[in-house]
């Protein structure tokens, strides 16, 4: 079977170029469709600014370059069940460490507000909800996530948990694979959608899942373009007929961008601190500088703003414990 990239070399620490090009686009994508949404809440008075709407599809294409990163990370690592525990801890200090911080960064700007301005209240969120937000159980006890886009960081983190536990079936067993994945959107549409769960999203993990399989040489060109153009036509039926393009766009660019960019590179390095912080960064700007800039001069400083918050971000926080989790091996 033609692979893109072979099995029996040694591509442990292999770099797949676009990855970093779909994450900082997806990053971005979802700053420009809130800093919008700050700015102008319904009338859009450029035009231009109506393309910023489909910006929070950019969350599907994180939950597709998962579906992909995660099991090829289990592959190249020869992951078995037995270093579950090891896989789950380095993904844990990767990702949750940067989020409790920045939670609780969000409490201390909020006081702070509170104080200046009089807005809200002095108190964000009390223990329970925190407890329960940074466990990724809030949809489950009807919480209140803190910040409600972070509901995509429960689902990923409930995609580690449920890949972990199928990944070598999954290799193993054409029959487990395929019967699993039909399960699983079946009863993402049997849950109800404000529960958040990796069931309800799980079609767009299946078509990074598909494409990792396509990618390594395990399965050919043609079960890979069935497979897929069958999950993208459930999309189109049953999800969101517009995410279907940056479905495509998603495979593209895993399978065939070679090259990476400096812009790439350096906006796939920041996109999770950019998904992280772009609220508060750019929120600030916008609420601020109302009186002091137009609205499109807002618009542009609180997408810039965001950017070079993130960067800081990412230097001070986020980028220790991504060297930390790098340690861990499994």
């Amino acid at each position: 079977m033609p692979s893109i990239v072979d099995a029996t070399n040694d591509h442990r620490y292999r770099h797949v170029p676009g990855l970093n090009l779909l994450r900082g686009l997806a990053a971005l994508m979802v700053c420009l469709f809130h800093c919008k949404k700050y700015i102008w809440q319904k009338n859009n008075p450029y035009e231009f600014v109506e393309l910023f709407e489909y910006g929070y599809l950019g969350v599907y294409v994180f939950f597709i370059v998962s579906g992909f990163v995660i099991p090829y990370s289990m592959y190249i690592n020869r992951f078995t069940i037995t270093k579950f525990g090891r896989y789950l801890l380095k993904r844990t200090v990767r990702i949750e460490p940067p989020y409790i911080l920045f939670i609780l960064l969000l409490f201390i700007w909020n006081v702070f507000v509170h104080q200046l301005k009089g807005w809200g209240s002095s108190t964000l969120f009390g223990p329970e909800q925190f407890f329960l937000n940074i466990t990724y159980l809030a949809p489950f006890f009807h919480v209140k996530w803190i910040v409600v886009i972070f509901w995509t960081l429960g689902v990923e983190f409930q995609f580690y948990v449920l890949s972990g536990l199928t990944h070598n079936i999954y290799l193993r067993n054409r029959w487990a694979r395929y019967g699993s994945i039909v399960a699983f959107i079946t009863i993402g549409k049997l849950i109800p959608a404000d529960y958040y769960t990796v069931f309800n999203y799980y079609v767009f993990f299946a078509i990074g899942f598909q494409t990792f399989l396509h990618y390594t040489g395990r399965i050919n060109r043609t079960e890979f373009g069935v497979t897929v153009v069958a999950l993208l036509f459930f999309i189109y039926l049953k999800e969101i007929p517009a995410a279907v393009p940056f479905s495509l766009l998603s495979i593209a660019g895993i399978l065939f961008i070679r090259n990476s960019t400096a812009a790439a590179d350096f906006l796939g390095k920041i996109s999770y601190s950019l998904y992280l912080t772009h609220g508060l960064a750019g929120g600030a700007i916008a609420v601020f500088m109302i009186g002091v800039l137009s609205p499109i001069a807002r618009f542009a400083t609180a997408v810039g703003v965001a950017i070079i918050f993130a960067t800081v971000y990412y230097t001070l926080i986020e980028r220790y414990f991504l060297q930390q989790s790098k340690r861990i091996r499994y």
